[in-house]
């Protein structure tokens, strides 16, 4: 099983800014995650995307969704969490707004974040 974390940022003006975020996020949900790509994001000015990944084995659907839902919150809240029970999988989505926590100051430049779940 896949998992894709993809992260749009805000306020950053040099690619570099977005590469320390990566390493940053990366950090903060485990070196078995692997940083597919950092590019600028065409829809906002100052923005990039920033592509993670991770190959989970020998879990479970249950036990996957909760590495998912624990991970994404060592990073900001809330979370809008979707459930596709025909396919037996989760999707979360962060969008910045007033009642936003990041967890560390330099998560503050995530805008927006989409986990979802692939074979």
């Amino acid at each position: 099983m896949n998992i894709f974390l993809t992260i749009i940022t805000e306020n950053q003006t040099q690619k570099m800014q977005a590469v320390q975020l990566a390493a940053f996020v990366q950090t903060a949900l485990g070196a078995d995650w692997g940083i597919e790509n950092i590019d600028s994001y065409y829809k906002f000015d100052h923005s990039y995307k920033i592509a993670l990944k991770i190959v989970v084995n020998g879990m479970t659907r249950s036990e996957i969704f909760q590495l998912a839902i624990t991970q994404t919150d060592h990073l900001v809240s809330p979370w809008l969490l979707y459930f596709d029970q025909f396919e037996n999988t989760i999707e979360l989505i962060f969008n910045k707004n007033e009642n936003t926590k990041s967890v560390h100051p330099a998560f503050d430049a995530i805008h927006w974040a989409h986990l979802q779940m692939a074979e």
